[in-house]
């Protein structure tokens, strides 16, 4: 382990090469960089992927300026220069990892060849990679018999859960974020996004927001969000429903499922309750305007 000694850094480390069995995975660090950081251009041989954790921040490589928002994971290509944009940035707090991705198996190198299609630069929402992240480094430094095996596991479950929200493009609604939420509520807002598809309940949002307990993360959000935290989960997850009922062969009962609603008559009370009109009334409606 390296730990980072800069004066833009307040806190940091990085493993180079941290499995001798797993040379596909280069490295590994976190780092709670002070106001005004910068870092120079730079590349690796892999793929780097940058999760911020907290703050915001710019990177520039290829002459492309990304600023990134909380929970947004950063792509850096293997041989790629990059570095910090014009700007130094605010504070914030990075999580990285450096994988060849193209030696890690078939759902790898399928993730790899989809990026360099793509050009994907950065992926926005992705809270749920930040525990798996910690959970590799957790893995990294414990020399148990079961290492490779469990940083393995972890790498695994990365490469799908950015499979998967590369894959789902456009069709994540996004939150409302030019409101001044705290970490704690943009946290919980971020995973409100990612999860359209069921009801969440109370004591996960408040683990996720790292309230001290549900009332408080409750009172908290209403205070700065302006309704609970029930009620505009509830609005994503009707506004999504909204968005797929306009696609072929999305009745309304199927879409209902998709966003976790108890039944299709539940779905039409609340749907109505909101927009004035059934989901029968709404298809109706959007399929009249597209074929006008």
């Amino acid at each position: 382990m390296k730990v980072l000694r800069d004066p833009q850094i307040i806190s940091g480390f990085l493993y180079d090469s941290p499995v001798d069995e797993l040379p596909a995975l280069t490295h590994c660090g976190e780092a709670l960089c002070c106001r005004g950081h910068h870092r120079k251009p730079h590349s690796h041989p892999a793929f780097e992927f940058l999760y911020l954790a907290r703050g915001q921040a710019t990177w520039k490589a290829a002459g492309e300026i990304t600023t990134m928002g909380m929970g947004d994971l950063y792509i850096a290509y293997p041989g790629e220069k990059h570095g910090t944009g014009p700007v130094p940035n605010p504070e914030n707090h990075h999580l990285w990892v450096g994988l060849k991705l193209d030696r890690l198996g078939p759902a790898a190198r399928r993730l790899a060849a989809n990026l360099r299609h793509q050009h994907v630069r950065a992926l926005t929402g992705c809270p749920e990679v930040e525990p798996v992240l910690r959970g590799l480094v957790a893995q990294v430094v414990a020399h148990h018999p079961q290492r490779r095996a469990a940083v393995t596991a972890y790498l695994e479950l990365f490469i799908t859960l950015v499979t998967q929200r590369l894959e789902a493009g456009e069709r994540r609604t996004p939150a409302p974020t030019a409101l001044p939420y705290s970490y704690a509520v943009q946290r919980a807002v971020t995973f409100m996004e990612q999860q359209l598809d069921r009801r969440l309940p109370l004591r996960d949002l408040a683990a996720m927001a790292t309230a001290r307990s549900v009332p408080h993360f409750c009172a908290q959000f209403r205070r700065e969000v302006g309704v609970s935290p029930a009620a505009y989960h509830l609005s994503l997850r009707l506004g999504a429903a909204r968005l797929t009922l306009r696609q072929p062969g999305f009745d309304v009962t199927k879409t209902a499922q998709q966003h976790g609603f108890s039944s299709s008559q539940h779905f039409s009370t609340l749907f109505r309750r909101a927009y004035g009109m059934t989901p029968r009334e709404w298809r109706s409606a959007a399929g009249k305007a597209t074929r006008a």
